[in-house]
């Protein structure tokens, strides 16, 4: 059986999720962020606000990209959502000013600050912008 909802429907779901902590990653085949809850991908966003932020990679993953040099689900930004705008997003935020965060597994074993490249681990808060090098950017 499959349920059909509303995008009315759909927009009341993903809010009440406002305030929850989540998972986001960004996602190589929609080319947006991919939110999920529960292990459940529950919003496709261009941009997503999270408090009490941890940058988590997974090393399994990390080694299996390194070693098969094919790109796989590992890295997540972890955090209470806070605000977030759904793919396909036309009011993206401009990004603020703040540290930049970016992570490459064939380069670095964390998530790191681009300027510096020093490891990150925890922000207070985080905003995630689908727009340009799709970085992820930090307010603390």
């Amino acid at each position: 059986m499959r349920i059909i909802i509303t995008e009315e429907q759909n927009k009341m779901l993903v809010d009440s999720l406002l305030g929850q902590k989540v998972m986001v990653y960004y996602n190589l085949h929609k080319h947006t962020f991919s939110v999920q809850k529960n292990g459940l991908v529950v919003l496709h966003a261009d941009y997503v606000k999270l408090q009490d932020v941890e940058f988590r990679v997974r090393q399994g993953g990390k080694e299996k990209v390194r070693k098969e040099k094919s790109k796989n689900v590992h890295a997540f930004v972890i955090g209470n959502l806070i605000d977030y705008c759904q793919y396909p997003c036309d009011d993206i935020p401009e990004e603020p000013t703040g540290d930049i965060v970016t992570y490459n597994p064939y380069k670095y074993d964390t998530f790191v600050y681009k300027e510096t490249e020093e490891p990150v681990t925890y922000a207070t808060e985080v905003d995630m912008i689908n727009s340009k090098n799709k970085l992820f950017v930090i307010e603390q």
